[in-house]
């Protein structure tokens, strides 16, 4: 999960400047491997370690705000942070998306799937993914000014993020780590079936 995380900071601050500079060899790498990585959180969402689970920080709306009026250290996600997981993860899969369907002028940058679409729906994927990496940034700077503020007057969610370690209350239950061989197989056929599609793609830039 720490790798996970780190990694998509890393990627989504490579994707935002190769895409300013016009670098789209390195873009489109790039952002395969952040593919890569969304694909394996999503199947450790499914059946992970108990924290990774999404079923485990999933909430109502009311238990959200009831965390945020009264916050407190939790094992995991907390329920307001769950919400903002969940929207990242959606919106780092649209830019994804749509970043497969825009067209930019060049053989090697266009999209695999521009061939399959009108001009009117690449032009369309291509604007909403100009419009999401505003979102994303906005929702990025939201999660680094809540974490910072979380760490500072109740728990330290960032220390956690880099040492894997928490203090945990005496009465909170120690959460179940999976270490699952069939995750890591599921994930390989995932991105075996992705190479197959976009290997070709992947080659030039190698």
């Amino acid at each position: 999960m720490r790798v996970f995380h780190w990694s998509q900071v890393v990627l989504l601050v490579g994707l935002w400047y190769t895409g300013s500079e016009g670098l789209m060899a390195e873009h489109q790498l790039m952002a395969y491997t952040l593919a890569a990585l969304l694909i394996a959180r999503i199947c450790w969402g499914g059946y992970g370690s108990v924290t990774a689970r999404f079923s485990h920080f999933a909430a109502t709306p009311l238990a959200a705000l009831r965390y945020l009026r009264q916050p407190k250290p939790v094992v995991g996600h907390n329920p307001a942070g769950g919400y903002m997981i969940f929207i990242l993860i959606a919106l780092v899969a649209l830019q994804l998306l749509t970043g497969l369907a825009t067209f930019d002028n060049s053989y090697i940058s266009d999209g695999p799937l521009v061939r399959y679409l009108s001009d009117d729906w690449v032009s369309l994927a291509s604007k909403i993914h100009k419009l999401n990496i505003d979102l994303i940034t906005i929702c990025v700077a939201v999660h680094v000014f809540a974490a910072l503020w979380h760490s500072w007057r109740h728990d330290n969610v960032i220390l956690t993020l880099i040492t894997g370690k928490t203090k945990l209350e005496v009465t909170a239950q120690q959460p179940l780590v999976k270490n699952s061989w069939s995750f890591f197989v599921l994930v390989a056929v995932l991105l075996l079936l992705f190479y197959v599609w976009q290997g070709e793609m992947l080659l030039r830039f190698i």
